[in-house]
């Protein structure tokens, strides 16, 4: 459903959608017209156009509200004194199992890359913000004041606000 929200201070007021709701309206590509006609090549069923479970896009209007709140949290970070890090989305599977065991692997996204690695899609960001400071630990000050806002994915059943791919502000 689409609802006008002109009363939240500080944003633009615009037509958003509401949280967890597919946009249908709008224009479709070439490619999609042909799938929904029975066409797309020859061998090929219809395309499906939702994304992977437990996850979801983002159009222009979500994002300008996703945007709008994670520049007040990186104003307010800021405001207190903390840097902006990230980390890489990919991390070896090894850096989670230490932290949390080997079963925390049937919880992640993980798989054997063409090199052989075991590399996962990082559930959290604290492994990756630990293996950093260790990386760097005789060029750091004894206190850092850090801050990220990760985008994470986990590998279990999906609930009404919960899903595979979320994001959260350390």
């Amino acid at each position: 459903r689409l609802a006008a929200r002109p009363e939240a201070v500080g944003r633009p007021a615009v037509v958003r959608m509401m949280a967890g709701e597919a946009a249908t309206a709008g224009r479709k590509s070439a490619a999609v017209a042909q799938g929904e006609k029975g066409g797309g090549g020859a061998g090929r069923g219809a395309l499906d156009l939702n994304p992977p479970r437990g996850t979801r896009d983002f159009y222009p209007e979500e994002m300008e509200l996703r945007t709008w709140l994670f520049d007040a949290w990186r104003r307010e970070a800021q405001l207190h004194g903390f840097e902006e890090y990230d980390a890489p989305v990919l991390e070896s599977v090894e850096l989670y199992e230490r932290k949390a065991g080997e079963e925390v692997s049937a919880q992640l996204y993980n798989f054997e890359d063409k090199g052989g690695r075991r590399v996962t899609l990082r559930p959290e960001m604290t492994p990756s913000l630990a293996r950093m400071v260790l990386g760097r630990r005789n060029a750091l000050p004894t206190t850092i004041k850090w801050f990220s806002i990760p985008q994470c994915w986990r590998y279990e059943r999906t609930t009404r606000g919960r899903r595979r791919e979320h994001f959260q502000w350390n």
